[in-house]
């Protein structure tokens, strides 16, 4: 794709977008596919947004790696991202095949459904073991590849660590490593991944990047005991959002 034909309003809006869903993915260690994937897919068309996004946050969460890395529950994220990896070829064949005015509801409903139990209040408060985890991975790995959201399962199960903040942001950014590596290998081996989304995340880029780094200076400096209120107010935002964009 010649570069000049990439620089359209709908990429600059999309750049915007991906510096603000950035900086609250660098805070929260969630949030990008959230905000970007419903605005990406009116932008676009969803099968071409959703892998847009999946790469924006495999860079983002690869930039966060190195400063959560040892607060990981690796056991618990290795049956979670292990599991998900099941799921993503099917979610993948969803989002190829499904028709895109479904695929835009389908993304919108996954949002607000989300932000309302966030909002509610609920966790999730049974157990934690490795069934627990394979159910929340398949999950996830479903709607990520079908969606570009695949993070409210695991998100609703991470925040259940009461008084845990550190180690649940930390897991949430070793799980979406995890996820992101593999629905990129999916999608590039199934050619969702082609030139003309290859071309506009490079664009994009810089500004995900320049996000994910003002984020995790933010949750440097306000600490964990944060992190949950900022996750709130974000979902508020995009439920508003949602309601705003019809």
């Amino acid at each position: 794709m010649p570069f000049a034909d990439l620089l359209t309003l709908e990429l600059a809006a999309a750049a915007a977008i991906g510096l603000v869903a950035a900086t609250v993915s660098g805070f929260a260690g969630f949030g990008l596919n959230l905000l970007m994937t419903p605005v990406l897919a009116l932008l676009f068309a969803p099968v071409e947004a959703v892998p847009i996004v999946a790469a924006m946050g495999l860079a983002s969460t690869a930039r966060m790696l190195g400063g959560t890395w040892r607060w990981i529950d690796r056991r618990e994220v290795a049956i979670l991202g292990g599991v998900s990896v099941l799921a993503v070829p099917a979610g993948a064949w969803v989002l190829v095949h499904a028709p895109p005015d479904a695929m835009r509801r389908a993304i919108a409903a996954v949002v607000i459904v989300f932000t309302l139990v966030m909002l509610a209040g609920w966790r999730y408060r049974g157990p934690r073991n490795a069934a627990t985890h394979a159910v929340v991975g398949l999950a996830a790995g479903f709607l990520n590849a079908g969606v570009g959201i695949g993070g409210p399962p695991v998100v609703l199960y991470q925040l259940a660590r009461a008084g845990d903040a550190i180690v649940a942001r930390a897991n949430l950014v070793g799980f979406f490593s995890l996820l992101s590596v593999a629905t990129m290998a999916v999608f590039a081996v199934g050619g969702v991944m082609d030139a003309a989304a290859v071309a506009r995340s490079a664009v994009l880029l810089p500004f995900v990047l320049a996000g994910t780094w003002i984020g995790m200076r933010g949750f440097d400096a306000g600490g964990a005991r944060l992190w949950r209120r900022v996750a709130l107010a974000f979902l508020l935002c995009v439920s508003a959002l949602m309601v705003a964009l019809g």
